[in-house]
């Protein structure tokens, strides 16, 4: 089977669900089996070990595809002018918030925010190197603002308020101003 086939991409799907499902049930990884996650997906064993090596490695596939995707969205954001900037967030937001249950579920909320934090640090150096923007007497260390950005994002996704993707993205446009 060739990498895009569909066959190949329809079995990873089931084979990612089947695990998700599992873990949202409660499981904890190192409870299942290849043999349970390969049950509840309706495929044999054979068929897993010819995507994954263990279930470790689904999770590890499964959260680098949630932080290809963030790295895709901040990369967009380095190189998007002040008028669509805020847009790009609020769809950055609603991403991670859509995806928040998944990243619990797989425990990698340290790795997200690791990979957030490295992104949003670069974005903040990138933005200051551009020579359009004026220069500044007083700016924020990176790191700073970097991390009350993630401080902020972090918050917003483990507590459930009623606070929009919108008015977070506006409070991180606000931090992003020093």
């Amino acid at each position: 089977m060739q990498y895009g086939d569909p066959r190949v991409l329809r079995t990873q799907q089931l084979l990612k669900e089947a695990l998700l499902e599992l873990l949202l049930e409660g499981n904890q990884l190192h409870q299942l089996s290849v043999q349970k996650v390969t049950k509840h997906a309706k495929l044999n064993r054979t068929t897993f070990y010819l995507h994954y090596k263990d279930l470790e490695d689904l999770q590890v596939q499964m959260t680098q595809e949630i932080l290809q995707q963030l790295t895709v969205k901040i990369n967009a954001l380095m190189h998007e002018k002040n008028s669509s900037r805020q847009e790009q967030v609020v769809d950055l937001l609603h991403y991670l918030q859509e995806r928040w249950s998944i990243i619990i579920a797989l425990t990698q909320q340290d790795a997200v925010e690791r990979h957030l934090f490295d992104l949003f640090k670069e974005l903040i150096t990138v933005r200051r190197r551009n020579p359009m923007k004026p220069k500044r007497d007083f700016y924020v260390e990176s790191d700073v603002k970097t991390a009350s950005i993630i401080g902020v994002i972090m918050w917003w996704l483990q507590h459930e308020n009623d606070l929009t993707a919108q008015v977070i993205a506006g409070q991180i446009e606000l931090m992003n101003k020093r």
